[in-house]
């Protein structure tokens, strides 16, 4: 979206694309002028059209005046019309990497207020000055292309399990910072200065200063801004043809793993490939964040040549003329090298989240989920295991009450257990798939 005398109408008119629905909608606070000329227009649109807006405000705890100025914020937005909520992020603060602490803090915490009001959207208001400095950041770290493309209109939230289900929304990534202020200044509105945007102890602080001198010297901004929309394209397609090589190559299974057509895998594009085994075995893994570049080389690699072994959190083996992928046993049951601590007791009537890849509820007490163990333990009938590959079988999510096994995830039920499995609704949310592609990857793919 560009800016201009038409930017209300223009946000207007992105807004109507991207959420059509009466539906609910938040957007992260901070009364700065970016996301507070955001709101002020943001607010306009959703009360003509009887959308309820959140408010969703941090207060990191960095600064002695952070509350005040969340408050402030508070007050800014519930004048909006807007509906405002305060969340903090207390405890310790790391002393090194603190900003992208602050920033997983963040978007924990407002995942998790959306999802808490039934929220599927939160509007960032990022700006093409922020996409610049990204790019910049990235690749000044090294970024390949894919890095590169940064930020994306439209994307699914970076957390994990917390933001399951919540997309981001930036309106405006095509504006400019100093004209989101020219807005608020003819409006006649205030902002707030967060004096840690001087502070050069940050490296994002020291790159805005530096592209503002290279602008100054006559270089072009929006040319990064350019660079990212043709990388976000390709980008796109790429994801596109994974969503698409997906549906003949992958069947997810209710028990935590995946079967995989590795004939027609090895049809795709080298590029295609890799994109989805690593999609997948983030998905199947519940990690947070993608495995290192030589842990996923190495699964590459035993995917398509059929050796079994560990790699990127989940094992790849050959079972009875299929390829298959599940959750490695050792990072669930422990090793000599990783402890396991995969037991958790299940609270009464509230959802909770297992390893990252099942949500468990239930109105059953002295309920506790763990994984089903060498020993398989209370299990007296096995043949409900024999369609599970072995070494799957150990990492099994299993819910015990008092020793008595009530439920195993995709194998068996409990009519007061609720067990929902999250993998494939991960591989779909990171591919963003078209909804015309989401669909049908839980057919059943030939072995």
């Amino acid at each position: 979206m560009r800016a201009g005398a038409d930017l209300p109408a223009r946000l207007n008119a992105w807004l109507d694309r991207h959420h059509p629905g009466p539906e609910p909608i938040a957007l992260g606070y901070s009364g700065g002028g970016d996301s507070h000329a955001l709101l002020c227009m943001a607010a306009n649109w959703a009360r003509a059209r009887g959308v309820e807006l959140h408010a969703l405000i941090i207060d990191h705890g960095l600064r002695p005046e952070s509350a005040a100025e969340a408050r402030q914020a508070r007050a800014a937005a519930r004048r909006l019309g807007a509906t405002p909520e305060i969340l903090c992020w207390s405890g310790d603060k790391p002393e090194a990497g603190l900003q992208a602490a602050a920033r997983q803090a963040r978007h924990v915490r407002l995942a998790q207020a959306c999802r808490s009001r039934g929220i599927g959207q939160l509007l960032l208001a990022h700006t093409g000055d922020d996409q610049a400095e990204t790019v910049w950041m990235r690749l000044q770290a090294g970024a390949g292309w894919r890095g590169c493309a940064s930020m994306a209109e439209r994307v699914a939230s970076p957390v994990w399990p917390e933001g399951r289900g919540v997309e981001i929304l930036r309106p405006l990534l095509d504006v400019r910072r100093a004209e989101l202020r020219d807005y608020l200044t003819i409006a006649g509105e205030r902002w707030i200065d967060d004096p840690s945007n001087q502070d050069i102890h940050y490296t994002r602080i020291r790159i805005r200063q530096r592209l503002d001198a290279l602008e100054a010297a006559g270089f072009v901004p929006e040319r990064l801004s350019g660079l990212v929309r043709d990388l976000g394209a390709i980008e796109r397609s790429e994801r596109r043809a994974v969503a698409t090589a997906a549906r003949d190559v992958v069947r997810f299974c209710p028990w935590g793993g995946a079967q995989l057509d590795v004939e027609r895998l090895m049809k795709a594009a080298p590029v295609i490939r890799r994109r989805l085994v690593e999609t997948l075995a983030l998905a199947i893994s519940g990690r947070g964040i993608a495995a290192r570049q030589s842990g996923l080389d190495r699964l590459v690699e035993r995917v398509l040549t059929g050796v079994s072994g560990n790699a990127a959190g989940v094992q790849s083996i050959r079972w009875r003329g299929g390829s298959w992928m599940f959750r490695d046993p050792g990072a669930v049951l422990g090793r000599v090298d990783l402890p396991g601590g995969k037991s958790l007791e299940v609270q009464p009537d509230t959802a909770q989240v297992w390893d990252g890849r099942y949500e468990i509820e239930t109105s059953v007490v002295n309920i506790i989920a763990e994984p089903l163990g060498k020993g398989y333990k209370g299990i007296e009938a096995r043949r409900d295991l024999d369609a599970i590959p072995g070494p799957a079988r150990t990492g099994l999510l299993t819910l015990r009450r008092q020793g008595e096994v009530l439920a195993i995830a995709g194998v068996r039920h409990h009519p007061d257990v609720r067990i929902v499995p999250l993998m494939e609704q991960r591989f779909v949310s990171r591919l963003q798939c078209d909804p015309a592609l989401g669909p049908g990857l839980d057919r059943p793919a030939p072995a």
